[in-house]
This record gives structure tokens, sequence and C-alpha cells, in this order.
């Protein structure tokens, strides 16, 4: 079976990165394009804190909350600019991707609405801002309870 589509589920842990290197092996060998994602958590903060207004049909959030997210955002584009540049070399096709919300969830959700074929991903991730809100159960587990693809899982 061809991989067409591979996701790389990326939190800039060493088995992401580790994921990552196995995905543009793959993909040199049988031409697939790869999806890096990041995932960022919501970060929930004290109630005092958080301000949710609702202006003109939309919604506001806090301040302090989209300036946390847009300074994980700038610096990811970095990183995975620098990904994406380190491995241009090896002529493999890659798509970079940022979203924020649960890690499993959007991974799931990607997955089906990009027809991967493939995930490949670490089995524990980054536990500092992005993974800081330690929920039950693993990411990875949680993928692999969810998706209708291959998935493989670098240690």
């Amino acid at each position: 079976m061809p991989f067409k589509n591979i996701l790389v589920p990326f939190d800039t842990s060493e088995l992401s990165i580790k994921a990552l290197e196995k995905a543009v092996e793959l993909s040199m060998v049988i031409q697939s394009q790869i999806f890096i994602l990041h995932v960022i958590n919501e970060i929930p903060l004290p109630i005092h804190f958080s301000k949710i207004e609702s202006k003109n049909d939309g919604v506001t959030i806090t301040p302090l909350v989209n300036k946390l997210h847009n300074e994980i955002k700038n610096e990811m584009i970095l990183i995975l600019e620098e990904a994406k540049n380190k491995y241009s070399e090896h002529n493999v096709s890659i798509n970079t991707e940022i979203k924020t919300g649960d890690p499993a969830e959007i991974i799931v959700e990607f997955t089906k609405q990009n027809t991967i074929d493939l995930i490949v991903m670490g089995s524990i991730g980054r536990k500092g801002i992005s993974g800081m809100f330690k929920k039950l159960g693993s990411v990875a587990r949680k993928v692999a309870e969810e998706v209708n693809c291959a998935l493989l899982i670098v240690r």
C-alpha cells in the first residue's frame, strides 16, 4: 500500500524530530507528501485572567491568552520553516500547519480532512509549554484509537 500523504505531529521533542526524520526517509523512497502539524494546547487561565466577550456576533478572548498563542505560533513558524528547509535538499514535499486545541482531537480531525495514509509520531511528546497540562492518557494512544490509517510510533 503506497502512502501518498504522511502526517507528522510535531512538538519539537526529541521523539517528534525522530518521527520527522523517519517520515522524510520514507518519503524519499515512496515519494509521499509530508504534512508537519504542530498543535498549540489551549491555555487555561484562572477566571480573573479570563475574559471572553461577545461583540458583533464574534467572540473575543482575553488579550493575555491571545498574546501567548501568538508568541508560541510565531516561534513555531520559525521552527517549522527551519525543519522544512533542512529537508528541502532531499527533494521531499513538506507542508506545515499550526492549529490550536486538544492535540489528539486536532490530529484526528486533520487526518480525516487531508486524506492522511500514514501518521508518524513519537510515543511521548514535549512536557513544556505545549504539554504542561497533562491529560489522562497519551496523545499517541488517543490518536491510535480514533484514526483509520496506518500509524507508526517512533521511540
